[in-house]
Parts: structure tokens; C-alpha cells; sequence
């Protein structure tokens, strides 16, 4: 599969290359200046097909204010100029037969409007390729305004959410996810938790890799996603107030407020958000335990999930002198959740009458809490870009859970066939992470560039699960239940890259160590589990530009996944009265090796070829009990994971008012191992489209569509089954620009299903999920204050963005 991968994409390379190398080498060049004559840097020219107006090519200005664009075949054109604070210009149309020509130069004006006034029509893609990432616009988007973070970031190219909301990249599990480039040390169910208290209207842009470099924490098997959040840097005193309202089995609602405050060298900002969000999750079950005496179980559940978060955040930014910048950031999640589930179980033989039934009434309350300070000092060390930054950060997690259970058996008629029974659970997670890191990076006038650093993190986690049941009468401790179990894990890193540019090549390699010690300690069992290992963590690219419309590149990366320290206790987690999940205490971390291939045609089209090798590959594997009925779910090093990708975006552009973007993934999942008893030796695809549009309807009006599809696939054991859903928004400025309206549609046809199934040896699973996504939205953002852009040259300073982490 490989192979054959590679040989469509080199070819393809190859045809594209041969077709430009027969052009000759002749360009469209001039200048763009300001009223005062003075040159323009970084303004943005457009090339424009007259006909049909799809954007062809884009160009930016040099320090001089010159522009060259290249290759261009013979046609009819305009050229659209902007900059941001000028206003746009056009050019009258012209035809290209070849040779070179030299345009008239461009004169702006200055254009005094609101920030919302002066966007070019020649806008950067929705999604678009930028050093190796796949990169989605998120602030301008009508689809994501109202939403939280994991709604926001199942949008993102070749990221999906299954049914226990884990977040999947290319269809694997064994994502970095990092805020403003800083880990969150957190996945499964409290990293979703997390994500779903953080309100998405203060993210920028969601960044999505799959390679790393050695700079970035090895962490991260399929990858890693950064979210990138807003950071306003306008001279003055401006906000913005946004108030959201969404029907879909329920109301739900978020409001916000973001300030910010710049004069000079000092930058005050905060913002606060309250989500109150309030579904419905309907959930079918069928399956069948047991081979000599089977047990069919056919469960109906109703969870109904209310959550009220607050998020906050506000820090200092002081640039102490020239050189020298300082930042001191607080920010927090205060959230609260409900979760009430009605379940009804039939039981009985396959394909025969009912002999019971169980009713199960499961009540929980969580409550999620976060608090995080982040101090950051950078210093330029000199005139040519070398850089010190030194970061440090306290987060901690202060958590509770508790449920209520409620289980009552009942025969054919409906009649008790005994008590009911009742038991509850109370789980409070304490968390701390402290982190501090150094970073030095050194670039030279041949353009080489070298950077090392170092990094310490520490991470403890206290987990202390009491249990108890009614016995009597009485609430009394349920035997084997209660856990009280801690996880320590400390890891210290170094790394070292370089990179270098000869002629038309540019090569980085780069290595990183890491060095971990952790122990798993169940106090209730009076056992440790320590580990002490280091690793080295290599990689490497290499580019090769061909000419300004053929960029491939190479790359390879060592990567690893330490198990969650859910999956390394050593007790069992109960979902329902026949379904639990069973830790291991064993469990290994699993390393990858990670080779891509990377296409750039025409500076927008990308093309990624790519492959991921796991060997040990921690598996989720499945146990059951023929005696009791009851099955469990398991994590287990087990056999050889590879992944195999190919990921295509195009972008496009039809006249002024239409732009799209197409981004499509090929993935080959192949599993080799033992899982629940038996061997698998067995491969499948899954092709994934994301289709986004954008309408520029006119000045006030614009609107947005968004199509995602994923084809069935098998993952493992389990079978995926197809999901699709169509959003689509509408996004209205008002005379006063500072006042935005935005109404949006989601999962207009309620398709957007987790639906999986398997049957495999002695288990027969269906999975029926649909989580409440049918929505309509209304969103109203404001903004006031000092709105107007400053054109002047931004201070080279701090480069570390706000964290949420």
C-alpha cells in the first residue's frame, strides 16, 4: 500500500515538473508604494483570471516594495493589491503571452476604517499549508462562533471524535493536543472535559501536524494539534462582548467579554466566557456474551448532560526594554456537570423472547476546576534574531465526580424479581503539573539556524474512589471497589536542531532526549509500579525547491505515547452493572516512527503522503465473563500498528465572492495481533472529506458551508460505520461594523452518527450513538474602543501567545 502510494505521488511530481520545465522562466513584476512614495513590505498582490476571476497565484512585496510572481501561463489577467490600514487596489485587465512584464506601480491609500472594512478580497484560505502544518482559520469562521473548543476542533482536517469522544488524528488515537505550543498533559475524558469548558470563540486558528521536529515534545504517536488563541495587539483601549443562544433538544447559551489594553510598551488583557449548555445523547446497545449459553442484551439509554462553565483569563505583557519582553499570565475553568442516564436492558437468547429486564437509573455530578499561571521572559541576544525564552508554568486540576446508581431486575411480566439495589461512587482527581523550560535560538547570515534547549516537567496525579452500596438498609463500603491510586511522572528533555539552506535545498536534523521517571502506586493494593527510561528521539527533513511552484520535502520523526494513567490503575472502572474497564498496570509506552512526504504546487495546493509504524502498539482489547454476563474493555501492548495516509488540500477561488476549500484524507489502517483471544492479521481505508465554502454575498452579507464526510472503516476489531453532516451560516454586518450577527445550522439532517459494530470470536457488538449536534445557532458579537489597526511595524518581542494550559 506504501508503495504504491509513493509511486502515484512521485509520478505526479514528476509530470507537473516536466510540464513547468518546459516554460520558460519570465515573470510579472512592479512595486507597491504608499501616497507618500514610500515602499510597501509585506502587501499582498493578487493574480486575478479575468474571466471567470479564480484566484491563480499570490505574491508579497520585499522591503523595497517590489513583487515578482513566476511561471505564469499565457492568459488574461487583473491584479488585486492589499495591505492591511490601505485600502485595495485593482489593476485593468491585461494579457500575458510570455514574456516578461512590468506592471505600473501600485499607490495605497490610507484607509482610517474599522478592522472589518478593510479586508482584501484576496483572503488567505480557510484551511491552508504553512512549515509542515495544516492550519484552519477559526476566528472568522460564522460555523465555529458559538461553540466550545472539541466541537470547534472536529472541524480541523483530518481530526474526527468517536463515540467516547476521544480525539482521533488519521484515525488514530495518540495526539499531542497543545495550547499556544504548551502541553496540556492530558487525554481521553479529561482532556474532551477540558476542551468542552473552553469557549471557542477565543481561538484564532487550530494547527495540525504530523510530523515534529526536535524542538517539539516527542509526545504524540499520529501527531499533534496546537490551539492557537486570539491575542490582540492594537494600540489603545478596545474589547469585545459576544452573546450566543443555540436550540437543539434544549437551549443552550455563552456569553463573553475580552479586553485589552496597549500603550507603549505595556499590555493589559482579560477575557471571561459562561457556557451553559444543556443535551440529550441517545445511545443503543446490542450485544451478545457468552458462546456455549449466550445472553443477548438489547439496552436503550437516555443520558441527559447539563454543564455551566466559566472561563477566565488575564495577565501583564511588559516590554522592559528594547530587547527584553515579559509576560505574566493567570487564566481558569470553573465548570459543573449533571449527567442523568435512564437505561433499559432486555435480556434473553438470541432471536428469543424475553426472559428479564434491567432498569438502570445512573445519576452524576462532576465538578472540573482548573487554575494555571504562566510566567514567560524573552531577550533578544542580538541585532540578527538570536533569541532567549525561558517559561514557567503551575497548572492544577481539582476535580470531583460522584454517581448515583440505581438498578432494578424484573422478569418478562415487569414484575421485581428482587429489591432494588443502589450503590454510589465519589472520585475526586487532583492534579499539579509544573513545568519550566529554556529556549535559545540562533540564526546566521548564511541562514543557517541553530536551536537548543531544555525542559522539566512534573506531573502528579491523586485519584481516591470510594464505593458503596446499601446492604440492610445501610450504605457500607462495597468490597473491592474503593481505589485509591497516584501517578508520578517526571520527565527532563534536551534537544539540539539545525538547519541550513544551500541553493535550492534546505535540510534540518535535529535530536531530542528524553528522560522519565514515573510510579504507579495503588495505596489500595500496596503496590508501585516504577519505571525509569530514557529515550532518544531523532528526526530529520530535507526540501527541495524546484522552482517558486514545486516545493517536496522529506521528513522523518521518532515519536512515543506514555499510556494515561487511567489505563495504568489496576482497578475497574464500572459504566454500567455488566460493563466496566480494567486497568493495567504494566502497560508500556508505544514508540512510532513517522516518515511524510510533502507536495507544494502553485504555492496552494498541498499534497502529504505520509506513514506511521507502531510496534507494541498500545491496543484496546475486550474480555468477558460467560458465568456473570459481565464484559470489560482493557489496554494491552499488543502486536504491530501501521497508518498510511495521503492528505490533499486545494484551495479555490471563483471571482471576488466565492472561495473553497477542499481537504481530503486517504488513510490505511493495518493491524497485526493478538486481540481478545484471538490473532488479527487485517488492513482497511477510510477516505475523509471536509468541503467549506465561503460567500461574499456583498459588503454586509456572507455566508458559509461546511460539508465533512467519513467512510466506513475498521479499526482493529471494531467497524466504523459512515457519518456525514452539512452546516451551514450566515453572517450579517451592520452599518456600524463594529456589530456582527451570525446564525448558523449544524448537522442540518441529524446524520452525524457514532455508530460501530463488531463480530469477532466470541463478541457480537452494535453501537448505536447520535449526541445531540442538530442545532441552530444565533450570535451577536460587539466591539468597541480603539479599533483601527496600526501600520507601523511591529515590535519584534515576545513571540509566546496567551495559555490556557
Amino acid at each position: 500500500m506504501i508503495r504504491i502510494l509513493f509511486i502515484v505521488a512521485w509520478t505526479t511530481i514528476a509530470l507537473t515538473n516536466l510540464a513547468f520545465a518546459q516554460q520558460a522562466t519570465v515573470h510579472i513584476q512592479g512595486s507597491v508604494h504608499n501616497e507618500q512614495k514610500e515602499p510597501l513590505e509585506g502587501a499582498t498582490v493578487y493574480l486575478m483570471t479575468s474571466s471567470s476571476k479564480v484566484l491563480l497565484k499570490s505574491a508579497l512585496t520585499d522591503a523595497k516594495g517590489h513583487y515578482t510572481l513566476s511561471y505564469v501561463p499565457n492568459g488574461n489577467y487583473y491584479l488585486e493589491v492589499g495591505s492591511i490600514g490601505y485600502a485595495s487596489s485593482q489593476s485593468a485587465p491585461f494579457e500575458f503571452a510570455g514574456k516578461t512584464l512590468e506592471m505600473p506601480a501600485f499607490v495605497l491609500t490610507t484607509q482610517s476604517q474599522t478592522i472589518e472594512a478593510v479586508a482584501v478580497t484576496g483572503q488567505q484560505p480557510l484551511i491552508r499549508s504553512s512549515n509542515g502544518k495544516l492550519v484552519m482559520d477559526v476566528e472568522n469562521s460564522t460555523l465555529a462562533a458559538g461553540n466550545n473548543a472539541l466541537e470547534v476542533l472536529q472541524r480541523a482536517p483530518g481530526v474526527t471524535i468517536d463515540k467516547d469522544e476521544n480525539i482521533l488524528l488519521m484515525g488514530r488515537e495518540g495526539i499531542n493536543v497543545t495550547i499556544d505550543g504548551r502541553q496540556t498533559f492530558m487525554t481521553g475524558e479529561q482532556l474532551a472535559s477540558f476542551l468542552k469548558s473552553m469557549d471557542g470563540g477565543q481561538i484564532k486558528n487550530i494547527e495540525v501536524a504530523t510530523t515534529r521536529s526536535a524542538k517539539d515534545d516527542a509526545e504524540g504517536s499520529s501527531g499533534s494539534i496546537n490551539i492557537v488563541l486570539k491575542k490582540n495587539k492594537i494600540e489603545g483601549f478596545n474589547g469585545t462582548l459576544i452573546g450566543s443562544l443555540a436550540q437543539g433538544n434544549y437551549a443552550r447559551g455563552n456569553t463573553s467579554a475580552s479586553l485589552n489594553y496597549k500603550k507603549n510598551n505595556t499590555t493589559l488583557f482579560g477575557t471571561y466566557s459562561y457556557m451553559q449548555n444543556k443535551r440529550k445523547f441517545d445511545l443503543d446497545i446490542y450485544r451478545v456474551v457468552g458462546e456455549e449459553e449466550p445472553t443477548a442484551f438489547d439496552q436503550t439509554s437516555d443520558l441527559f448532560q447539563t454543564d455551566k462553565t466559566h472561563t477566565y483569563r488575564f495577565g501583564i505583557e511588559q516590554k522592559t526594554s528594547e530587547r527584553n519582553t515579559f509576560l505574566a499570565q493567570f487564566s481558569a475553568n470553573n465548570s459543573f456537570e449533571e449527567e442523568d442516564n435512564v437505561s433499559f436492558t432486555n435480556m434473553s437468547r438470541p432471536s428469543g423472547p424475553i426472559d428479564s429486564m434491567l432498569n438502570s437509573n445512573t445519576f452524576g455530578r462532576a465538578g472540573f476546576n482548573r487554575y494555571s499561571l504562566n510566567l514567560n521572559n524573552t531577550f533578544l541576544t542580538d541585532t540578527s534574531g538570536g533569541k532567549l525564552v525561558v517559561d514557567a508554568d503551575l497548572t492544577r486540576f481539582r476535580n470531583t465526580n460522584t454517581i448515583n446508581y440505581e438498578y432494578l431486575m424484573r422478569d418478562a411480566q415487569g414484575s421485581l424479581l428482587y429489591d432494588p439495589e443502589f450503590e454510589r461512587s465519589a472520585m475526586p482527581v487532583d492534579i499539579n503539573i509544573y513545568v519550566g523550560r529554556i529556549d535559545y535560538s540562533k540564526p546566521f547570515k548564511n541562514k543557517d539556524k541553530f536551536e537548543t534547549g531544555l525542559k522539566y516537567s512534573n506531573v502528579r496525579s491523586d485519584n481516591n474512589m470510594q464505593f458503596d452500596h446499601i446492604v440492610n438498609g445501610v450504605w457500607q463500603e462495597f468490597a473491592g471497589r474503593p481505589n485509591h491510586f497516584i501517578y508520578t511522572e517526571q520527565v527532563a528533555a534536551a534537544y539540539a536542531d539545525y538547519s541550513r539552506e544551500i541553493n535550492k535545498w534546505s535540510i534540518k536534523a535535529g535530536l531530542r532526549g528524553e528522560l522519565t521517571l514515573s510510579n504507579g502506586e495503588s495505596r489500595t493494593m500496596e503496590s508501585n509500579v516504577k519505571r525509569r527510561y530514557f529515550d532518544l528521539f531523532p528526526s530529520a527533513s530535507i526540501t527541495r525547491t524546484l522552482n517558486e511552484n514545486n516545493i517536496i520535502s522529506l521528513s522523518y520523526a521518532k515519536k512515543i505515547s506514555r499510556p494515561n494513567y487511567r489505563y495504568l490503575n489496576p482497578f475497574e472502572y464500572f459504566i454500567d452493572r455488566f460493563t466496566f474497564m480494567r486497568g493495567n498496570p504494566f502497560l508500556q509506552p508505544q514508540y512510532t516512527h513517522g516518515f511524510s512526504l510533502n507536495y507544494t504546487w502553485m504555492q496552494m495546493f498541498n499534497f502529504t503522503l505520509g506513514s506511521d509504524i507502531t510496534n507494541d502498539a498500545i491496543t484496546e482489547s475486550m474480555g468477558q465473563d460467560e458465568e456473570t454476563k459481565r464484559s470489560w474493555v482493557i489496554r494491552e501492548n499488543l502486536g504491530r500498528q501501521v497508518n498510511s495516509y495521503l492528505n490533499i488540500n486545494t484551495p479555490y477561488k471563483v471571482g471576488n465572492f466565492w472561495s473553497i476549500n477542499n481537504n481530503m484524507t486517504l488513510v490505511h489502517m493495518y493491524f497485526k495481533g493478538p486481540i481478545a483471544g484471538s490473532f488479527v492479521d487485517q488492513g482497511g481505508f477510510m477516505f475523509q472529506l471536509n468541503n467549506m465554502n465561503n460567500f461574499k454575498i456583498n459588503k454586509s452579507f456572507s455566508a458559509e458551508t461546511s460539508l465533512a464526510y467519513t467512510s466506513p472503516f475498521v479499526y482493529n476489531i471494531y467497524k466504523i460505520h459512515s457519518r456525514w453532516n452539512l452546516d451551514v451560516g450566515v453572517n450579517y454586518t451592520f452599518k456600524d461594523p463594529r456589530s456582527t450577527l451570525k446564525l448558523a445550522a449544524t448537522d442540518i439532517f441529524r446524520t452525524s452518527r457514532n455508530n460501530i459494530s463488531t463480530n469477532f470470536g466470541a463478541f457480537l457488538t452494535d453501537i448505536r450513538q447520535y449526541n445531540d449536534s442538530q442545532t441552530v445557532r444565533l450570535t451577536y458579537t460587539f466591539r468597541f474602543g480603539n479599533l483601527k489597526q496600526s501600520v507601523r511595524k511591529s515590535d519584534s518581542g515576545n513571540e509566546e501567545r496567551d495559555r490556557a494550559q
